[in-house]
């Protein structure tokens, strides 16, 4: 009779941390295919409704209304609109080790958490604004994934926050379950430059990243905290 072999104990973050190991982790949430902005509803309907009526005014009425063709053309345009923009640019949000990333099909447009400047919802736009780059999403198009946003930022930069306390109490309860957890395999970090010692990082064995706001450091340069977020990162900074 084969002997039972127990299964290896799955590390916790911070265990994994410490040793050193490529745990940086971040959550995937897929964009509902279902929402659509009211406007773009109202809009929708109502080129409905416009084509429905140009339709009947020019086909079924004998004779023909004479403004029938722009009650067509009026109403399709309509429905043209509301299928342009029914669905959201973005198919997921990333949340996680690499910050913020936003991802639009194939490619990911990503900012770190120390580079954000100022995180604000304006209607139904979130916006993430860092030092070179601005990503926007949909609110109602990802409020999980908004809520499990707003729980990381107030926990690791709570200084970017410019939310108004209404939004988020409509909001879903963040979920540490919710979404898809990934490892993170495209965030290029060579070329980038130490954040203690200003010089470039060639590999990216080199590259030691805080814990709590991604900041990045050479291996040989690590100071005992950080210096953007002062998380203590002796032990606890992640590879890339």
């Amino acid at each position: 009779m084969s002997a039972k072999t127990s299964r290896p104990r799955k590390k916790s973050r911070s265990t994994a941390a410490r040793s050193g190991e490529p745990t940086r982790k971040e959550r995937r949430f897929a964009t509902s295919t279902t929402f659509m902005p009211t406007w773009v509803a109202v809009v929708g309907m109502l080129g409905s409704l416009i084509l429905g009526a140009g339709c009947f005014a020019l086909w079924v009425i004998d004779p023909p209304v004479a403004f029938a063709s722009y009650l067509v053309a009026v109403g399709g345009l309509g429905l043209g609109v509301a299928l342009w923009f029914g669905s959201p640019a973005e198919t997921a949000l990333l949340i996680g080790d690499a910050g913020v990333g936003v991802e639009d099909g194939r490619d990911v447009s990503r900012v770190r958490w120390f580079q954000i400047k100022t995180l604000r919802i304006r209607g139904d736009r979130v916006t993430i604004e860092a030092d070179k780059k601005t990503l926007e999403f949909s609110l109602g198009a990802n409020t999980r994934g908004l809520s499990y946003l707003l729980k990381e930022a107030a926990e690791r930069v709570p200084n970017i926050l410019d939310v108004d306390k209404s939004i988020t109490e409509g909001l879903p309860a963040p979920d540490e379950k919710a979404g898809h957890e990934q490892t993170i395999v495209d965030d290029q970090i060579a070329g980038v430059s130490c954040a203690a010692s200003n010089e470039p990082i060639k590999f990216e064995e080199d590259a030691l990243l805080c814990p709590r706001c991604g900041q990045i450091y050479h291996k040989d340069s690590l100071p005992e905290r950080c210096l953007s977020c002062d998380a203590q990162l002796k032990g606890y900074a992640l590879r890339a």
